[in-house]
């Protein structure tokens, strides 16, 4: 069988596997949001995007909280490419959000994360998971298997969308990230589809970045420390959260002390956001002289859990781990060293265990020692694209807007040397790195085609060349 015949098969054999999915018809409709330049996106991102962006309001059928049908919501995000164009997919799950209304399918939550991969030329689903958005109920926070079924089942409406829409998804590329809590969430998706999915969506590359996918180790050490934290409030969320599943209580009181237990009530019936309850239990700890969330619990309940491993609290929370399991994809589980959140022991667990199970291309990748939860966000994105855009090719997404002025390196990522793809370079040129933060951190001038990078730290980085009395640039990984 010749090679074009042997992909046309291929092809043929996904999309039937797809329309076997969709078939049981996911998509319950869809709004139009609006439009976003790459003018409008500079202004948001600081940054060159390739496409101007469409924004689609997608509500889907998913299982809810009680396993009953249930009507959840995302967003939609498609690069505007010429017709016939094939283009990769990225499901992008979004990090924690203050309540249901905060969410990427109202234009908040994260949102402007699913533009910028869609900006960079990635059709992008971004669900707004159960409890939030459309859906009914309580949201269950950072509760694995519902964050993977609402993000598969708006994979699935989505894929159904694009039956009768522009543009068309190419069936070699599916990506798969989240940020935060999305982290998690993407782990849980990304898991879910190689166990039990992968015959139809094979996963190309996955991000999972600065996600708690250690809740039984990583987090639950860091809120029963003795340490002060500033998000008390995540620590109210799971709980609440979990107990719709695991029965962990009758009454709020059994868990949480005064005047905390109220506070937490309200939140919990949708007075107050979680913000505010943040606020509220960091004023009602640092009247005590310290802000230990487990000051916020019940003493039985901490030395209980303290000293039964198998303390129904604690059962529930390693049954939300996400990462004992090995990817056949390539993973990278981006960070920053001075995560004050997500602690960075979230990551290096499992990336430990994963490898330790035989996953061939796991990679933990720390994109700054010094950048917080939040300041890591931005490299973590561009991290993100930029690994992604390593698998397609020049080819997979056809740039009607290309300058000519963008090089190519390789290998990309790299993890020291890379080679110029750029015939005016062959003998040498000028060179300045520039990092994500916009400063220089390097620069000189080569004899030949080839850069070391052997003396930066990991991250995304541009690269300016001059040669022949020409200029371009590109981007580079250094893993």
């Amino acid at each position: 069988m010749s090679k074009s015949l042997q992909k046309l098969f291929i092809i043929f054999s996904l999309f039937l596997s797809v329309q076997m999915v969709i078939a049981q018809d996911y998509l319950v409709d869809f709004t139009y949001l609006g439009k976003k330049t790459k003018a409008d996106l500079f202004l948001i991102f600081f940054q060159n995007v390739d496409y101007d962006i469409n924004l689609y309001k997608i509500r889907y059928k998913t299982p809810g909280v009680d396993m009953q049908n249930d009507t959840a919501s995302g967003l939609l995000v498609v690069p505007i490419v010429p017709e016939n164009d094939l283009l990769p997919i990225v499901v992008y799950d979004h990090g924690t959000t203050t309540g249901p209304t905060d969410v990427p399918s109202q234009l908040k939550g994260g949102y402007e994360v699913a533009m910028a991969y869609a900006g960079s030329g990635f059709i992008t689903l971004a669900p707004d998971y159960l409890g939030l958005g459309d859906s009914r109920g309580f949201h269950p926070y950072v509760h694995a298997a519902t964050e993977a079924s609402a993000s598969l089942d708006m994979l699935n409406a989505g894929l159904e969308w694009l039956e009768s829409n522009p543009p068309d998804w190419n069936p070699y590329y599916l990506f798969i990230a989240g940020y935060s809590q999305g982290g998690h969430a993407s782990m849980a998706l990304h898991r879910e589809i190689e166990n039990f999915w992968s015959f139809v969506y094979p996963v190309t590359a996955a991000t999972h970045m600065s996600g708690p996918y250690s809740m039984s180790g990583a987090m639950r050490d860091k809120l029963l420390s003795d340490e002060s934290y500033g998000s008390p409030a995540y620590m109210a969320y799971i709980v609440l959260g979990y107990n719709q599943f695991y029965n962990l209580f009758t009454y709020i009181n059994e868990v949480f002390k005064q005047p905390y237990a109220a506070s937490i009530d309200s939140f919990y019936n949708g007075i107050i956001n979680l913000d505010v309850l943040n606020s509220k239990l960091l004023a009602q700890l640092s009247a005590g002289g310290n802000t230990i969330p487990k000051r916020m619990l019940q003493d039985t309940l901490v030395a209980s859990m303290i000293a039964n491993p198998n303390h129904k609290f604690n059962l529930a929370l390693a049954d939300n781990d996400t990462y004992n399991w090995a990817p056949s994809a390539p993973t990278r589980l981006y960070y920053c060293g001075a995560d004050e959140q997500v602690t960075p022991e979230n990551t290096t667990i499992a990336a430990s265990a994963m490898q330790a199970l035989g996953a061939a291309d796991v990679q933990a990748v720390n994109l700054n020692p010094n950048f917080s939860h939040t300041t890591c966000v931005f490299p973590a994105i561009v991290s993100s694209i930029a690994f992604f855009k390593s698998f397609i090719g020049a080819s997979a997404i056809k740039d009607v807007h290309a300058s000519g002025d963008e090089l190519t390196f390789y290998p990309n990522p790299t993890i020291e040397f890379v080679s110029v793809d750029w015939s005016d370079a062959i003998d040498g040129f000028d060179y300045r790195i520039i990092n994500t933060s916009g400063i220089t951190v390097d620069r000189g001038t080569t004899s030949s085609s080839h850069l070391s990078l052997s003396k930066l730290p990991g991250g995304l980085y541009m690269i300016v060349c001059t040669a022949g009395g020409h200029t371009k640039m590109g981007r580079v990984l250094r893993q």
